[in-house]
């Protein structure tokens, strides 16, 4: 997972640590006599092992969410088609958590009252330059790519994180949700961070905060 900010959460792949483990389970449960006390002691470490698997993808994916909801008050994230990617490459996308972190972090942006938005489905992000938002064709094993208009050489997930923070910036503002504003304290900078304020609330309150 890379985000606009240039965090990166590389994947640990807790199935494919274990899958040797696993492999030799499976072997030795079907030479058991099914229903035996082996066969049900080998069963027994089998589901042992998958719960193991299955609690560190959740530890990995409560401290990925909790380190993007921490960093960030508006949370940007693409709707990303997971059933239809494990059709691709079901084994690399199931030992992903992509869909996990996604819901938990929307769960804990709006438990602490900040703003998360998804970008549509079919919005194009892959291959979109960062610097001036040309359009590049890129294959999977194009990791990197350089800008055919601008020269600009950039990371292709980097460059993928920025359009989608781009392109949910500009939703949430053609919904009128939020407003871009400039801090006084940085009104003399040449360098600005990009602020903005809520312009309309759930709650029917007609005060702005700070978003």
């Amino acid at each position: 997972m890379v985000g606009s900010n240039g965090i990166v959460a590389d994947n640990p792949k807790f199935l494919k640590q274990a899958i040797e483990k696993l492999n030799q389970l499976q072997r030795q449960l079907a030479r058991r006599t099914k229903g035996s006390n082996r066969w049900q002691k080998t069963k027994q470490r089998i589901n042992k092992l998958h719960g193991k698997i299955s609690r560190q993808r959740l530890d990995f994916a409560h401290k990925t969410s909790r380190q993007i909801t921490n960093e960030n008050d508006i949370l940007v994230f693409e709707d990303l088609n997971v059933k239809a990617m494990q059709k691709f490459n079901g084994s690399m996308v199931a030992d992903n958590v992509m869909g996990l972190i996604t819901q938990l972090s929307k769960y804990k942006a709006e438990l602490e009252g900040k703003l998360y938005h998804e970008i549509g489905r079919f919005e194009k992000s892959t291959g979109i330059c960062s610097e001036c938002g040309q359009r590049h064709v890129l294959t999977l094993n194009d990791r990197r790519f350089t800008c055919t208009a601008c020269g600009a050489y950039q990371s292709r997930d980097l460059a993928a994180a920025k359009s989608i923070a781009s392109t949910g910036e500009l939703d949430i503002i053609a919904a009128g949700i939020v407003a871009r504003v400039t801090p006084a304290s940085q009104q003399k900078q040449s360098v600005k961070t990009k602020a903005f304020e809520l312009s309309k609330l759930d709650f029917g309150s007609e005060k702005k905060d700070a978003a």
